[in-house]
C-alpha cells in the first residue's frame, strides 16, 4: 500500500510538537535536515520514498539517549502509525530502518536501500559544521568539559576521535559519500585550528 503525503505530514506535524523542547542536538530542525537530506538521497539512489519518510521522521522517537524507556516509545511510534493508516508490513519495515540508524548499533547485515538513505543522512548530520554544533551542544547538556589534556575520555573532544572521525568511512550511498568528503574536511580543520589556538594535541 503507497504511504501517501497526507499520512506523511501528519507524521511531521507530531514529530515536530514532540521534539519542540529538545536542547541536545537532536531537536526538530535535527529531523528536519535528515528528512530533507533522506529525500535528496532517495531522488538519485531510489528506494521506497514513504518508508524513508516515515523513518527519517521517527529516526530519533525510540533513542535511548532521549528515552527512558525505548520499548515503550516504539509501542507509542506503532500506534501513531497505525492511526495514520500505515499498514502492519510498512510499520515494520519503517522500524526495521530506525533500527539500523544508530552508530553505537552499527549492524553488520547488509543494508537494503532504504536503510542505507536514512543511516546516511542522519550520520551526515553528525558531521561538517553542524555536526560541530551538535557535538557541543550534546557535550554541554551532558555536563562533559569540552576538553580535558589529563582526561581524554568523557571529554566532548573525544567523541570526536570515537565517533565523528569514523563517520566518512561508513557511510553507505555514493551521493552521500562525496558529501561525507567534504564535511569530513571540515572537522579535521577544526580539530587542527583548536589545537592551534589551546597549544596542545588531541
Amino acid at each position: 500500500m503507497l504511504i501517501s503525503q497526507a499520512i506523511v505530514d501528519k507524521a511531521e506535524v507530531f514529530i515536530q510538537e514532540h521534539f519542540k523542547d529538545e536542547k541536545t542536538g537532536h531537536d526538530w530542525y535535527h529531523i528536519e535536515r535528515v528528512y530533507k537530506m533522506a529525500m535528496e538521497l532517495q531522488s538519485i539512489e531510489g528506494g521506497n520514498k514513504g518508508i524513508i519518510q516515515l523513518a527519517a521522521l521517527f529516526h530519533d522517537f525510540t533513542d535511548s539517549k532521549l528515552k527512558a524507556n525505548p520499548d515503550e516509545a516504539e509501542l507509542q511510534m506503532r500506534d501513531c502509525l497505525y492511526q495514520y493508516g500505515v499498514i502492519e508490513e510498512d510499520v515494520k519495515r519503517i522500524i526495521d530502518v530506525i533500527d539500523c540508524v544508530s552508530f553505537s548499533k552499527d549492524k553488520k547485515v547488509p543494508l537494503n536501500i532504504e536503510m542505507q538513505i536514512v543511516q546516511d543522512a542522519d550520520r551526515l548530520d553528525a558531521i561538517g559544521a553542524i555536526g560541530i554544533a551538535r557535538c557541543l551542544t550534546y557535550g554541554a547538556a551532558m555536563q562533559r568539559p569540552i576538553y580535558d589534556p589529563n582526561h581524554k575520555e568523557g571529554t566532548t573532544i573525544q567523541h570526536f576521535h570515537d565517533k565523528l572521525l569514523q563517520i566518512k568511512d561508513k557511510i553507505q550511498t555514493s551521493t552521500a559519500k562525496k558529501i561525507a568528503i567534504r564535511r569530513h574536511s571540515v572537522l579535521e580543520s577544526y580539530l587542527k585550528e583548536l589545537e592551534n589556538e589551546c597549544n596542545i594535541q588531541f
